[in-house]
C-alpha cells in the first residue's frame, strides 16, 4: 500500500507531497460535502493506523528520487488527527 503520493501542485505550496496516514473513511464526521463520500468507519478514538517508520521511508525514497517538494503534507482518506501516531510520523519524518 502508497502511503505517500506526489509531489503534486498546490495553487498555494508550490509542489506538495501527500502522505494517507488513515484508511479510506475513518473519521469522526460524516459531513455532506466531503469528497470521500458518506463516512464507513465513524469513531472518535484515536489508534495506531500505519507504522511512522514505514511513512518516513517511502517520503525518503521519493525524495532521494531527486523530485523537487516544497511541502509535506498529511491529506488522509479520513481524519488525519485520529493518528495516534501522527506526532511521531512528522517527527520521524
Amino acid at each position: 500500500m502508497r502511503l505517500v503520493f506526489g509531489p503534486v501542485p498546490s495553487r498555494r505550496l508550490g509542489t506538495s507531497l501527500g502522505i494517507n496516514n488513515i484508511p479510506y473513511k475513518f473519521c469522526t464526521y460524516s459531513c455532506i460535502y466531503c469528497q470521500l463520500g458518506l463516512t464507513r468507519n465513524k469513531i472518535i478514538n484515536r489508534r495506531a493506523f500505519y507504522d511512522p517508520e514505514e511513512i518516513a521511508k517511502e517520503v525518503a525514497s521519493v525524495i532521494s528520487s531527486n523530485v523537487k517538494v516544497d511541502y509535506i503534507s498529511f491529506v488522509p482518506d479520513g481524519e488525519p488527527t485520529l493518528d495516534i501516531n501522527l506526532g511521531k510520523a512528522i517527527t520521524t519524518i
